[in-house]
């Protein structure tokens, strides 16, 4: 099985987020959200398996909740 890691333009198309730092802001609220991996010096990328099941189960805790 082959991973896809994805950059952070295309996490925050994914997330419907408009900066980088509402990403960072979101790692440290939410400490289940997906760890970025160091891809060379100072590229980061997230596995696109991780992100997807993290919003899933976003999905999941808004329908328990209302």
């Amino acid at each position: 099985m082959t991973v896809q890691l994805i950059t952070m333009q295309e996490l925050l198309e994914i997330l419907r987020l408009k900066s980088p730092t509402s990403v960072y802001t979101l790692q440290k609220k939410d400490k289940t959200f997906p760890r970025p991996l160091t891809a060379g010096l100072r590229a980061k990328r997230y596995r696109l398996d991780e992100v997807l099941s993290w919003l899933e189960s976003r999905k999941v805790e808004r329908r328990e909740v209302a």
